[in-house]
């Protein structure tokens, strides 16, 4: 029986995940934003699971744009399972998308009140310097507490988007900036995580996941192109699993599609 870590599990791709690994007979720890107790949908699978809320689906506290929360969550962690555990599979799912965010408009109006106009730039700064806490820094620096834990950990997968691609630029993608900008530093930060690993000699294998057009609650924006090739969650996270599980140290930092196939990030192994 394997045993997973999911970060960002209340609902949408996270959750599906939590729901596929459970039925399949393995263990996870599943983490959410704030009360867990709130957390209706995975209390819901962690107690109907063969083996209880405390078997085969864990509940854990874990807010990747707090230091303080990841510090904690990964001491939880190793104290539940104990510093010499074994996690198989950690998946860093959390990830936010702020519509739009463009990046020749900090400012999405102008206004004669000065005031005001300092609000707004303010606002749309934040929103900017969220996507970059939420799904890039957040998630580096909660990899790195994974990993000085004195936890095995078989395997680090990030899911990031095909936004970030940095030699497939889409330029249609109007309004997604800061959430493609974001995606790009992560596949960027964690292809230098998976090559300092390889140079210590870490048996760790660090993947980046497109999960695809995924109709979630995150994706459901109105935009100005027609979005193809859409699928169901289910599917999207079936596939990424028999991705996940297949792929191995050789593959360290590499860009995959929910279909397994290499998506360029920019790097040479890539391209």
């Amino acid at each position: 029986m394997a045993h997973w870590v999911i970060i960002g599990s209340s609902r949408g791709i996270g959750l599906e995940f939590c729901k596929q690994i459970v039925a399949r007979g393995d263990s996870v720890s599943a983490t959410v934003r704030g009360d867990i107790s709130r957390a209706s949908n995975l209390w819901t699978l962690a107690g109907s699971s063969d083996q209880g809320a405390q078997g085969a689906c864990r509940l854990l506290e874990c807010d990747v744009t707090s230091e303080t929360s990841i510090n904690r969550f990964t001491q939880d962690l190793a104290l539940i399972h104990g510093p010499q555990t074994s996690l198989d599979f950690v998946v860093i799912n959390a990830g936010i998308l702020k519509y739009p965010n463009r990046a020749t408009e900090m400012c999405p109006f102008l206004s004669s009140d000065p005031s005001l106009a300092i609000l707004i730039a303010s606002s749309s700064y934040n929103d900017f310097a969220d996507h970059l806490h939420t799904n890039t820094i957040g998630p580096i620096i909660c990899a790195n507490r994974l990993l000085t834990a004195g936890m095995s950990i078989g395997s680090i997968v990030f899911v990031s988007s095909d936004s970030g691609s940095a030699t497939k630029f889409r330029a249609f993608e109007d309004g997604f900036a800061g959430y493609a900008a974001s995606k790009a530093a992560l596949n960027q930060a964690l292809r230098h995580m998976a090559a300092e690993l390889q140079r210590k000699g870490s048996p760790t294998t660090i993947l980046a996941m497109h999960p695809g057009e995924v109709a979630t609650d995150m994706a459901n924006i109105a935009v100005d192109w027609e979005v193809e090739g859409i699928i169901s969650v289910e599917e999207s996270v079936s596939a990424m699993i028999e991705v996940i599980e297949t792929r191995t140290i050789h593959d360290s930092g590499k860009f995959y599609t929910w279909e397994g196939k290499v998506l360029a990030c920019g790097c040479r192994s890539c391209t």
